[in-house]
């Protein structure tokens, strides 16, 4: 039993570590950036972390209630309702996202039951015979049903370690006013001597669910059913009636209601995920573009449009249409003009063979469209990929994720 609670105990301290060591999605705005990004573009997704501030989302519970001890032959003397006893705790914790927290608690209360004296085990004791029934025990023996009973009092304290998880933010992004929570954590309990029975130490695995009414930002009122297993030997006795099989375990658990108070509200910081076209426009300075101006027409003549792409990412994104569409256009009305593909990827994405094949992607994924939805002659179309040997932008390596979409005039059309 002790084997499997440090097992158990260890392999929950160790998930916040993993959870955390966990990298971000790639391109994301960082936390340094949050706030200019999200009043500009808004926010588009759900990465969250906990906030900065160090008194950011710690929160303090006290809780009242009653619980009760489940023991050998327990049961055959009165119902579990009837053993329950006043307990108290108190709970010290920290969301590190909607999802996960952890949390210290100390409880400490009452325990009570009836148990048949046979096999009695006063576990701790110095006397060589264990079975010796203490004398201040005595008294507290009486007869019912034709056998012997044993009424166990004393009091307890223990600790647990728990995680904890926001069941309903499982299914929604959105902060409700009433969330539901599970637990489970392993821990340490002891009982106190009484009875003339010798004090005991015990491991335990505690677990529960708590549900959690939001009052204010701060202050949640909480409502928490738990149990905790503990060794046998927890209520200062080893086994129960001869005839039925001995349990290596015991328990005790009940419910509690309480107040919950968080330090500076529940507050998280957001990553938000930014088409890094869009990203260059609020915080790079735009890529440059060769312009010519004929002498006989006033307006500018672009000839050269980047449809750029998310890292490691060959698909055309919705916002890159713009430049696509104005192609299209210009090819529509210059029957005669042709257009140079030219496909790039940037050299910190992978080694040089395979950003030659993403370039080669992008080049075909710019190609299918122009040809499959807007039916530009195939023959009008020149394509070739750089991979990251060349590269279109010295400014930022991030621009080379493009196409490079450049017209290239019949000269005979404007003769």
């Amino acid at each position: 039993m002790v084997k499997k609670v440090v097992c158990i105990g260890a392999l929950l301290l160790a998930l916040p570590y993993a959870m955390r060591a966990q990298e971000v999605k790639t391109d994301t705005v960082r936390v340094a950036q949050l706030d200019k990004i999200i009043s500009e573009l808004g926010d588009s997704t759900d990465i969250v972390v906990a906030g900065r501030s160090r008194s950011s989302n710690w929160f303090i519970s006290g809780a009242i209630g009653m619980n009760g001890l489940a023991a050998e032959a327990n049961r055959g003397y009165e119902s579990f309702i009837k053993r329950m006893q006043p307990m108290g705790q108190i709970s010290v914790g920290k969301w590190f996202s909607p999802l996960w927290a952890f949390r210290f608690q100390v409880g400490a209360g009452k325990l009570c039951g009836h148990s048949h004296p046979f096999n009695f085990y006063n576990m701790f004791d110095k006397v060589p015979d264990h079975t010796v029934i203490p004398e201040e025990a005595k008294p507290y023996f009486s007869e019912k049903d034709g056998r012997t009973w044993f009424h166990r009092q004393f009091a307890y304290m223990d600790f647990q370690f728990n995680l904890m998880s926001n069941v309903v933010r499982w299914f929604t992004r959105d902060e409700k006013p009433v969330n539901f929570y599970l637990f489970v954590g392993p821990g340490f309990s002891h009982t106190f001597e009484k009875q003339g029975i010798t004090p005991d130490n015990s491991f335990s695995l505690n677990a529960g669910a708590q549900l959690d009414v939001k009052l204010s930002d701060k202050l949640s009122l909480i409502a928490e059913l738990q149990g905790t297993i503990v060794d046998e030997s927890f209520d200062g006795q080893i086994g129960g009636f001869s005839s039925k099989k001995n349990r290596t375990v015991e328990g005790y658990g009940g419910l509690s209601i309480g107040i919950t108070y968080k330090f500076g509200g529940q507050k998280f910081n957001r990553y938000t995920k930014v088409n890094p076209v869009v990203l260059e426009s609020v915080y790079y300075t735009p890529a440059p573009v060769v312009v010519e101006v004929p002498a006989a027409e006033p307006e500018l003549l672009v000839t050269e449009f980047p449809v750029r792409f998310l890292i490691d990412q060959s698909t055309i994104e919705e916002d890159q249409m713009t430049n696509i569409h104005l192609v299209v256009d210009y090819l529509r009305e210059h029957p005669k003009a042709r257009l140079k593909l030219s496909g790039y990827a940037d050299k910190e994405t992978a080694y040089p063979a395979y950003n030659m094949k993403l370039s080669e992607r992008r080049v075909k994924a710019v190609k299918d469209c122009l040809v499959k939805e807007f039916n530009i002659d195939p023959d009008r179309l020149q394509t070739s990929a750089k991979g990251d040997i060349e590269r279109a932008y010295e400014e930022d390596y991030r621009w080379n994720r493009a196409v490079v979409m450049e017209i290239i005039e019949d000269e005979t059309e404007n003769k």
